[in-house]
């Protein structure tokens, strides 16, 4: 209650503080400490007393639709194809080592890995790993479910099969039989290709992978309709079963007034349009895999199961293998080409589907977003500054924030829980007191004395030094307090669901306005770091007034995903750009002129 109160005191007036203090006065004193008693004899009882209600809250009852608001894309290095064997050489090779690493999770021997800092070589769960292939998001009115494939009983006689996504028709391919036989990269390339070939001569597909771009109970009861034709209900078994989606693409689709990269994030995001590749997706599946024949590369992944860390991890290591293998070679004989999937629609399903189309063409015209690589400098001089790179550009983006507009907002950065069981994350919160002090000294300037030419600023750059480190100590104490356990956040959430089910209704404290300026997260951000060259991962703001900031940290440069709604008038994502240019330039130049014994 105490951090409550210290956090919240940053972003609301003080009168409104006041309120809040007395509901916080009273709680604690009064229904607090039953629902603390409640989550103790959870923790006794569960493996991880947060992890169910926090799923429930960050995504499984949200009904908003899954591209832009909730899954991320991630960009691959850019490909040159000559031709359409090469598409489908590199896509059988990332299903091979998909395959691979699928039969290693199978027999359980991922590595177990341990933590690096804080309190080194703990162990961490590995439990999201195992979360990735093979799984999918189902809608259900209210709140979804996470479909999970059952563990074999005998890895080797486990079959698998991949949904090849072309030209809006999806192809199931079997790639490991249920005797363990399992198909050469030769043969599944054999197969993608023939996918490829009966796309480009097929009929135009009923554009069905566009539900599941819907708000999510439009999409359940969509799915309803769809599920009364038993085709239908065996399709939707099979992509839902499938270890993963691997999309096909045409070239097309960037627009001329964005760059490269960040047109080949709205291709992994969202599929740049319906007009272009949107409707060759699947939206509720984990992992789906991008190929465009253009050379544009990434990846789409609904983002319940698991956190971007072991996605990355997947990405990058078949990237690896695939750049190392050789061609796939010819089967000696061709296996039999798969089958399209053919759907049976009523004309309420098929004017659903234009609905669909039209809301995501909407959303996708909404979003504002700039993959924005600053390149003054990175990680190295960061360490250079006695500063953690995370801490220093979390402190960044509150002065981004602070020059822009003045005051600071409810921010998430999101914290690994791998130290725990079953652990996600929780918030490592950068709006506090000590980052407004220091942004404060950074944008005060003096009243200009008209009988002079220059403006003084308030602070020297001692000063500024001073409060920069002091913000530096608080976000590095935030940080460690979080990936030990001891956030602020999920411990909120528990008691609040506690209260839910106990009591039947909310109290005063979580129906307080304060409470809900503290969970709108007008700045989301998170540091999603990649070792190979060209990776990066984007997703949009969470909330209409606000911006999404992902950041990957490279040796002498940043790569920043910026997002934000064209629709808001609050918000611009080139104004937010320019401002954090410019508040990691000052920052360089703060540090540049420390006095030689500091």
């Amino acid at each position: 209650m105490d951090s409550y109160i210290e956090f919240a005191s940053v972003i609301v007036s003080q009168q409104q503080m006041e309120q809040t203090k007395a509901l916080v006065k009273e709680f604690a004193a009064e229904l607090g400490p039953t629902l603390q008693a409640t989550l103790l004899n959870r923790q006794r009882e569960m493996d991880n007393w947060v992890t169910d209600w926090w799923l429930d809250d960050m995504y499984l009852k949200v009904r908003l639709p899954l591209p832009i608001n909730s899954n991320p894309g991630m960009v691959f290095p850019r490909q040159h194809f000559a031709k359409m064997e090469e598409v489908a050489d590199l896509g059988a090779l990332f299903i091979d080592d998909l395959l691979d690493y699928k039969e290693m999770l199978d027999r359980g021997e991922l590595p177990l890995e341990r933590a690096t800092s804080r309190e080194k070589g703990q162990p961490l769960c590995m439990e999201q790993f195992y979360r990735l292939l093979g799984v999918c998001r189902i809608p259900e009115v209210g709140k979804d479910r996470l479909e999970l494939p059952k563990p074999p009983q005998d890895p080797e006689e486990d079959e698998e099969l991949v949904i090849v996504a072309c030209r809006n028709h999806f192809y199931p391919i079997p790639v490991k039989t249920a005797g363990g036989k399992r198909l050469s990269p030769g043969e599944i390339q054999a197969q993608v290709l023939q996918a490829m070939v009966d796309a480009a001569g097929s009929p135009a597909a009923p554009r069905v992978g566009l539900l599941t771009s819907m708000a999510r109970d439009d999409w359940a009861r969509a799915r309803v309709q769809l599920m009364k034709e038993s085709n239908n209900r065996c399709n939707l078994e099979l992509m839902s079963r499938a270890l993963c989606v691997l999309c096909v693409d045409e070239a097309g689709g960037d627009r001329l007034d964005l760059d490269e990269d960040s047109n080949a994030m709205m291709r992994a995001m969202h599929g740049a349009g319906t007009a272009h590749h949107s409707a060759n997706r699947w939206f509720d599946k984990t992992v789906q895999l991008i190929m465009s024949s253009d050379g544009s590369v990434g990846m789409c992944y609904e983002h319940s199961a698991a956190e971007g860390v072991a996605v990355v991890r997947l990405a990058e290591r078949a990237l690896a293998r695939a750049a190392v293998a050789p061609r796939p070679s010819p089967p000696a004989t061709l296996p039999p080409a798969p089958t399209r999937l053919r759907w049976t629609l009523s004309p309420d399903l098929e004017q659903t589907i234009e609905q669909a189309a039209k809301q995501l063409d909407r959303q996708i015209a909404d979003l504002d977003f700039k993959v924005y690589t600053y390149k003054g400098y990175g990680r190295e001089f960061m360490k250079s500054c006695r500063t953690s790179p995370d801490v220093y550009i979390q402190l960044a983006l509150q002065y981004t924030y602070f020059k822009m507009y003045g005051y600071l907002v409810s921010t998430y950065e999101s914290a690994s829980l791998r130290r725990f069981r079953c652990g996600r994350v929780d918030n490592i919160r950068a709006a506090h007191g000590a980052a407004r002090a220091w942004a404060q000294a950074m944008c005060a300037h003096q009243p200009q004395d008209p009988n002079k030419k220059v403006s003084f600023n308030l602070y020297g750059d001692q000063k500024k030094l001073e409060l920069f480190e002091e913000a530096a100590r608080k976000q590095t104490a935030v940080m460690e307090a979080n990936i030990l356990g001891r956030g602020m956040d999920n411990h909120l959430l528990g008691l609040r669901e506690a209260a839910r089910e106990s009591l039947g209704h909310l109290p005063p404290l979580f129906t307080d306005p304060t409470y809900k300026q503290m969970i709108e997260f007008k700045l989301s951000t998170s540091q999603v770091a990649t070792t190979t060259d060209g990776t990066f991962m984007g997703y949009g703001a969470v909330v209409p007034d606000g911006y999404g900031c992902s950041y990957n940290p490279k040796k002498d440069c940043v790569i920043f995903c910026i997002a934000s709604f064209h629709s808001s008038s609050v918000t611009s994502t080139e104004a937010f750009r320019q401002s954090l240019e410019e508040a990691l330039d000052t920052m360089k130049l703060m540090f540049q002129n420390r006095q030689p014994n500091n």
